[in-house]
């Protein structure tokens, strides 16, 4: 029986195929991949959300949370940056 040509010849090479496709699977890989896509349903989303009293009320309820989520994760790039510049001098 032969091998089929696109077959991995190691468990090396395997290795490294699959990571290379899992790292395109990603949802930011995808965001990448299709910028006018991803807008598109951005925009669609932001849209419903903006015309459903429920899911404004919603927004309004979990604000605070998402506040301070978004502030832990500019600290954290703040930080990493940081630690990138002393590393760098």
């Amino acid at each position: 029986m032969e091998r089929p040509e696109d077959r991995p010849a190691s468990l090396e090479e395997a290795k490294s195929r699959f990571l290379d496709e899992a790292g395109r699977l990603t949802p930011s890989a995808w965001i990448r991949e299709n910028p006018d896509v991803a807008l598109g349903g951005a925009l669609a989303a932001g849209l419903l959300i903006g015309c459903s009293p429920e899911a404004q009320e919603a927004a309004i309820r979990n604000a605070n949370s998402g506040f301070r989520l978004a502030a832990a994760f500019l600290a954290g790039l703040r930080n990493s940056a940081g630690d990138r510049e002393k590393t760098e001098a």
